[in-house]
């Protein structure tokens, strides 16, 4: 029997730096970034996607909302409310010992999450979760409220100064 022939691959470009409308557009940034394993450091393009995080790099959060969002990202990861990109098959669980005292930091974490959600009405938790938590634009969170996407970025962030503040107070963060 004999083999058939493979049809040769289309190369295909490396994207090894962001695009010209990319870079125009500020959602990325030139930085140093250090590898895990050699701990050497390389110049590249950081994305700034994150709206936290490029607040926080404007230094348009305050260290008691810094704070709050860094509780409430805590309690999201203790109660595994985490979104994954891919699977986790075969990994242990984090805590790994003593299974009653994870099962009790999660429940007590959930409670902790259920009382903050009455901080505050729904829509605007709902913005600040959206933001903090999964990372979603500024601008297509604040459209929740009714808000187009520049006045949406203006809004979320004010929503989640807001949230952050008012988490803060209420925690005596």
């Amino acid at each position: 029997m004999s083999r058939r022939k493979r049809k040769s691959m289309v190369p295909v470009e490396a994207l090894d730096t962001p695009t010209d409308e990319q870079l125009a557009q500020g959602g990325y940034k030139r930085d140093f970034v250090t590898h895990v394993e050699s701990n050497t450091k390389a110049m590249a393009f950081v994305s700034s996607h994150d709206p936290v995080e490029r607040w926080r790099r404007d230094g348009r959060l305050s260290d008691s909302q810094l704070t709050a969002i860094a509780f409430l990202r805590r309690l999201w990861a203790i109660t595994g409310l985490s979104q994954r990109v891919t699977a986790s098959y075969g990994e242990r669980i984090p805590g790994g010992g003593c299974n009653e005292h994870r099962v009790v930091s999660e429940i007590e974490a959930r409670q902790d999450l259920h009382r903050i959600q009455g901080y505050v009405p729904k829509v605007y938790y709902d913005v600040f979760e959206n933001c903090c938590r999964h990372g979603m634009p500024a601008g297509v969170a604040g459209e929740a409220l009714g808000y187009g996407s520049r006045s949406g970025d203006i809004r979320a962030h004010q929503i989640v100064c807001f949230v952050a503040d008012v988490v803060s107070m209420m925690e005596r963060l």
